[in-house]
C-alpha cells in the first residue's frame, strides 16, 4: 500500500484554496490505489470536518491565534503557520507516531509558511521506503527555498512561469509548472471539449470565495443593478459563513433574474452555463480558464496578483484592480464596456484541460494500465504548443527558441490537412493526453516505392521516467504502417547528448548509422544521430532480394 501524507492549511480565511486542491489530488491518488493521510492545525472555523467526511485526518494542537496586521511576506505567512517550524514538524512527528504511523511512500507540503527547514525536519524524522519518503511541494509564492523532489505551481507569469523556483530547489527536482497542472475535478476534463464559444451575453456568474471578506459580491450586485444590465441572468455562489450573506440575500431579492446557491460541490455547471464571471483570482481562475469562460477579476489578496496580471497582459482575462479598491462603479462600466461590444471579443484558448489532477498523480505513482494513440484535432493545438515549448524539448531540439503562437498555428492548420502528415496523442485509459508522435512523409523520388517519414515524439513532464517513451514509438510505428502501408521506412534525428530519446529509439527497434552526422548549422558540441527502422514486410523484401543475389552470383 502507498502511504502518503499532506499536511496543508485548513484555515477558513486563507487555506481553503490550499484544502481544495490538496483534496482534489488525494482523491485522485485514493482511486488509484494510495491511502491518503491528512495533518492539519486545528483553528477556529478550520476546514477539518470537510476533509473528514472522506478522509482520515490528524489534528495538530490549536495554537494561540497571532497578530497579523502590519506583517507581510514571509512573516506573515509564519504568523499564519502559528508556531515555529520546527514546533510544527515535532507535533506532525508527534501525532503520527502517535497514530502508529511511521511509514510513507510520499509526504505533500501546501502551506506558505513551510520551508526546506521543516521539509528536512519531517522527512529525517520519518521511516519510510528504503530511500525515505519523497517530498512534494505545492506553492505559489517562489519566495523560499524547497528540498522538494517534486514541485507544483499551478500558476501562470507568462515567459517567467518556468524560471521561477531556479535557484530555490535541488537540480534533480521535477518540476511541474503552469494552469497545464491546475488541480481540478474530473467534472472540468469531462466538459473541457464540449463548451461553445460565447457569442453573446445573457448570463453571469458572480463568485468571489466562500467568504469573501470584502463582499466584492455586494459590490459586483450594485453593479448588476443599472438598468441597462437588468436583463441579465446572474448566478451568485457565496458560502454559509460569510459575513455578508444577509446584505447579499436582501440585493439577490431586489434583482430579477438572480439566483443565490449556498456551497456547491462544484462549480463547473453554473461556469459551464455562463456567458461572463466576476470573479476572485485564486483557484477558480483555472476552473473558468478551463471551460473558456471570460472573466472579469479582482485580486483579492496579495500573492493573487502577479499571475492575475500576467494573465491580463496575455489576454486570458480582464484585471479590474486589487480588493477593496475596486468600486461598483468599475465594475458597471466594464459591464456595460462588455454589453456594448459589435461583436463578443474571441476567447482566449484554454490555458488547462482539466487533466492536472490525473497527471500529477502519474508523476508520484507512475503510469498505471495501457496508453493509446488517437488522431490529433483541432482542439489540441494549445496542448501541442505547450508541450512544444517545455524548456527540456526545446534544449533537446536543432532550435532551442520558444515556438511563437502565431507561427505554431500556421504549422499546426496547415498540418491538420497535410496527406503527408501523421499526427497522434498518446492518451491514457482514462483519456488523459500525455505525449505526441509525428511522422511526416517524404519520397525520394517521384518513382519510388520506398518513402520515409521522419519521426517526431515528445512526452508530457509527468508521464517521463516511466518507460513511456519506447511503448509509444512501438505505437506509432503500428499506426503507421496502417495509415500509409509497408512501404514506409521510419528515420529519427537525434541530437547525441539527448541520451534518453536515443535510448529511446534503440529500445523501439531502431538502428543507427555507425557515423555521427554534423549539421553545418550546428555547433560541434550538437552533434546528430540517425536512426532507421524499417516495417517487417520491407525487411523481409529486402532479405529476399540480397538471397537472390547470393544465389545468382553463385
Amino acid at each position: 500500500m502507498t502511504r502518503i501524507l499532506i499536511r496543508c492549511d485548513a484555515s477558513l480565511l486563507i487555506g481553503s484554496g490550499h484544502v481544495i486542491r490538496c483534496r482534489t489530488l488525494a482523491r485522485e491518488l485514493q482511486r488509484r490505489g494510495a491511502e491518503v493521510c491528512f495533518l492539519c492545525r486545528r483553528q477556529p472555523g478550520d476546514l477539518i470536518g470537510l476533509l473528514e467526511q472522506e478522509f482520515q485526518v490528524l489534528a495538530l494542537p490549536e495554537q494561540p491565534l497571532v497578530a497579523c496586521e502590519g506583517l507581510e511576506g514571509s512573516d506573515l505567512y509564519g504568523a499564519w503557520l502559528g508556531c515555529t517550524q520546527e514546533q510544527d514538524a515535532a507535533q506532525c512527528l508527534e501525532v503520527l507516531a502517535v497514530a502508529g504511523i511511521n511509514r510513507i511512500s510520499w509526504i505533500v507540503a501546501d502551506h506558505y509558511g513551510l520551508d526546506v527547514s521543516w521539509e528536512e525536519q519531517l522527512v529525517a524524522g520519518l521511516p519510510g521506503t528504503d530511500a525515505g519518503p519523497q517530498l512534494l511541494v505545492i506553492d505559489d509564492l517562489a519566495d523560499r527555498p524547497h528540498q522538494a523532489d517534486l514541485l507544483l505551481d499551478q500558476n501562470f507569469f507568462g515567459e517567467a512561469t518556468h524560471q521561477r523556483y531556479q535557484d530555490l530547489v535541488p537540480p534533480q527536482c521535477r518540476q511541474l509548472l503552469g494552469p497545464h497542472y491546475a488541480l481540478l475535478g474530473p467534472e472540468y476534463a469531462q466538459l473541457h471539449p464540449l463548451v461553445v464559444p460565447r457569442t453573446e451575453l445573457r448570463q453571469v456568474l458572480v463568485f468571489f470565495g466562500g467568504v469573501d471578506p470584502s463582499n466584492l459580491t455586494g459590490r459586483a450586485l450594485e453593479a448588476l443593478m443599472d438598468p441597462p444590465l437588468a436583463d441579465l441572468a446572474v448566478d451568485v455562489v457565496l458560502g454559509l459563513q460569510s459575513p455578508h450573506r444577509q446584505p447579499v440575500a436582501e440585493l439577490v431579492a431586489r434583482r430579477p433574474h438572480t439566483t443565490l446557491h449556498g456551497p456547491l460541490p462544484s462549480l463547473a455547471g453554473l461556469i459551464a452555463r455562463a456567458d461572463l464571471a466576476i470573479g476572485a483570482g485564486g483557484a477558480t481562475t483555472w476552473e473558468r480558464s478551463c471551460l473558456r469562460l471570460p472573466t472579469l477579476v479582482v485580486a483579492i489578496a496579495a500573492n493573487q496578483l502577479p499571475f492575475a496580471e500576467a494573465l491580463d497582459q496575455a489576454g486570458h482575462l480582464q484585471l479590474l484592480g486589487v480588493g477593496a479598491s475596486v468600486t461598483a462603479e468599475q465594475i458597471r462600466s466594464a459591464l456595460l464596456a462588455r454589453m456594448t461590444e459589435s461583436k463578443p471579443e474571441k476567447a482566449a484558448p484554454a490555458l488547462t484541460d482539466g487533466w492536472g489532477a490525473l497527471r500529477l498523480s502519474m508523476a508520484m505513482l507512475g503510469h498505471q494500465g495501457a496508453i493509446s494513440l488517437r488522431p490529433a484535432t483541432a482542439a489540441d493545438e494549445a496542448l501541442l504548443l505547450h508541450w512544444a515549448n517545455d524548456p527540456q524539448v526545446r534544449a533537446n531540439s536543432f532550435s532551442s527558441e520558444p515556438i511563437a503562437p502565431k507561427d505554431h498555428h500556421h504549422w499546426f492548420q496547415k498540418g491538420l490537412t497535410d496527406p503527408n502528415r501523421l499526427l497522434l496523442i498518446a492518451t491514457t485509459v482514462d483519456g488523459c493526453p500525455i505525449g505526441q508522435i509525428r511522422f511526416d512523409r517524404q519520397f525520394g523520388s517521384a518513382q519510388a516505392d520506398v518513402s520515409e517519414a521522419a519521426v517526431d515524439l515528445s512526452l508530457d513532464r509527468c508521464a517521463r521516467g516511466h518507460g513511456l517513451a519506447a511503448a509509444l514509438v512501438r505505437l506509432g510505428l503500428q499506426a503507421l504502417e496502417q495509415h500509409w502501408g509497408p512501404s514506409v521506412e521510419a528515420v529519427a534525428e537525434v541530437l547525441t547528448s539527448n541520451i534518453a530519446s536515443n535510448a529511446c529509439f534503440a529500445r523501439a527497434g531502431f538502428t543507427s548509422d555507425s557515423e555521427l552526422l554534423s549539421e553545418s548549422s550546428l555547433p560541434r558540441s550538437r552533434a546528430v544521430k540517425r536512426w532507421h527502422w524499417r516495417p517487417a514486410a520491407l525487411l523481409c523484401s529486402a532479405i529476399v532480394a540480397v538471397g537472390s543475389m547470393l544465389l545468382f552470383q553463385i
